[in-house]
């Protein structure tokens, strides 16, 4: 129970602050070949790992905790971010446009944000969860997981902040685009996954 319970917390760590790191890059959008995307897909590897890892070891009701907490963790850093944009300068202060611009957010975005991730996070984990009740390989669950999961993130994240600011067709290039490199990243990445699962096991049992 012990290494159990040092393990989990490891993952809670990393995994918060993967979140906040996700969600400040996510501010800017980049292009790979005709899709958009934002940089927030650097640090979601890490994301994906964590959340495999724990969905796999720990169960669905360990991982809920883990994603309410980094759901709530993001909640305080936008708070915190939104204080710090608005409280007075000083004179010797120069770049509080661009602090505000890479820090700040608006309502809708914020909401957008908020909503893709709780609801995802929690479908994929769930997913994840029954698939293996059904005794699927790791490989089927995890991809299965961030197909559905992502593709309800990214979906939600989209039309909830940009349906009537952004074009129906940039909008759906958005969901496509971050869906299929999710995904890529998944399967590039199942090596890691599974070594690390295997690695926690033994560690746990020892």
């Amino acid at each position: 129970m012990k290494k159990k319970n040092e393990i989990l917390k490891i993952c809670f760590a990393i995994y918060s602050a993967a979140i906040i790191i996700q969600n400040v890059l996510a501010t800017k959008q980049i292009d790979i070949f005709k899709f958009t995307v934002t940089t927030g897909i650097l640090i979601s590897p890490l994301v994906f790992i964590i959340q495999d890892v724990v969905s796999e070891i720990f169960k669905y009701k360990e991982a809920k905790k883990m994603i309410l907490l980094g759901f709530f963790m993001n909640f305080i850093g936008v708070m915190f971010f939104t204080v710090a944009i608005n409280l007075p300068s000083s004179n010797y202060w120069t770049n509080q446009q661009a602090f505000a611009t890479v820090l700040g957010t608006t309502f809708r975005i914020s909401i957008a944000s908020f909503t893709a991730y709780i609801i995802g996070s929690l479908i994929n984990s769930k997913i994840m969860v029954k698939l293996k009740e059904k005794n699927n390989s790791l490989f089927i669950r995890a991809i299965s997981s961030t197909i559905v999961g992502q593709f309800l993130d990214n979906s939600l994240f989209a039309f909830i902040g940009f349906l009537g600011i952004l074009p129906l067709n940039s909008i759906l290039s958005m969901i496509i685009g971050a869906t299929i490199f999710e995904v890529m990243y998944e399967i590039i990445l199942y090596p890691v996954t599974k070594f690390t699962i295997k690695k926690l096991n033994n560690y746990i049992v020892s």
